[in-house]
């Protein structure tokens, strides 16, 4: 399968892995990751943003094994993550969060530099 994928692809179908990562856990462990952030319990915003990840992430699998004439929906998920992590300083600035969920907005940002790389090639 990986042999046939272009590398853009590639990127494309590790990021969705990443977010079956996050999809699993806010769907059934949702306490991991809300206490990183909140003293508070997690509650079904939790489990539903979990479903919403895996849902993303059959996406971008998806879209990563059938590419032909995806190139534009990978820049397109470029354009998306590399914001992730300017919510998320803007989350712990105003005191929305800790900083430890601005870790994910660097994986995210590193992972679509890594698309953007492999789209320029």
């Amino acid at each position: 399968m990986f042999k046939n994928m272009s590398r853009p692809a590639l990127t494309v179908f590790i990021f969705g892995i990443y977010e079956i990562f996050l999809g699993i856990t806010f769907l059934l462990f949702p306490e991991f990751l809300i206490s990183l952030n909140s003293p508070n319990p997690p509650d079904i915003a939790s489990r539903i943003l979990g479903m919403i990840f895996l849902f993303m992430a059959y996406l971008f699998i998806r879209a990563a094994i059938d590419e032909e004439g995806m190139e534009k929906f990978f820049m397109w998920t470029v354009h998306v993550r590399v914001t992730v992590i300017i919510f998320q300083i803007f989350f712990v600035i105003f005191g929305f969060g800790s900083p430890l969920i601005i870790l994910f907005g660097v994986i995210d940002f590193v992972l679509a530099i890594w698309t953007f790389w492999e789209l320029r090639k």
